[in-house]
């Protein structure tokens, strides 16, 4: 090496600052985990403070499983009655925003077969499209048209211990799925 490169502490190492390359090499590593990072598939920012009222109607059930839109309704109010940052109206009147929500598919699926050829575990796959917008101007604040949960109960063998599993995974997921939205357009994921 030339006298000259040696005073550029970059190129000596007995020059360089402690930790310089390592440091170097995490940022190297950590572009590509910023960039692909975990997101939920809505799009927006943060609700607007002057939103402080939303309407949410009850859900429009597409499927063939009755009160499934009841339940998914129930549970996103509770959940933004417990975040307690906006009042929630059943309606339009008296709204700044109304969330609207669709339930396009509910399937349930056998995952798990006995030995006897019966299902013991199955899984519960509900897809939906679920919307925020100002009620003055209809300008769309939140939306995420493939919204998707599911969730696995296992049936019981026994009639006497028999509880409606079904229900309860639905409840399980009508629970996730609320967190979800609901922390999709107050924190703006």
């Amino acid at each position: 090496m030339t006298p000259a490169h040696r005073t550029d502490p970059n190129l000596d190492p007995s020059r360089r600052s402690p930790g310089g390359t390592g440091r170097a090499f995490v940022l190297a590593l950590a572009l590509p985990l910023v960039a692909c990072g975990y997101h939920l598939a809505g799009h927006s920012s943060t609700l607007p403070p002057s939103i402080t009222t939303i309407g949410i109607p009850t859900f429009v059930n597409r499927t063939n499983r009755p009160e499934l839109e009841q339940r998914v309704t129930e549970h996103v109010i509770d959940e933004f009655t417990t975040r307690g940052r906006v009042r929630i109206v059943p309606g339009e009147e008296g709204a700044q925003a109304v969330l609207r929500g669709e339930i396009l598919s509910y399937v349930v699926t056998p995952v798990v077969i006995s030995q006897l050829g019966r299902a013991t575990r199955y899984e519960i796959l509900i897809t939906a499209h679920v919307s925020l917008s100002e009620t003055t101007t209809d300008r769309a604040l939140w939306e995420d048209d493939h919204f998707l949960f599911k969730q696995q109960y296992d049936v019981q063998a026994d009639p006497q211990a028999f509880i409606d599993q079904e229900i309860v995974a639905i409840d399980d997921v009508a629970t996730d799925f609320s967190r979800s939205v609901v922390t999709s357009i107050l924190e703006g994921f």
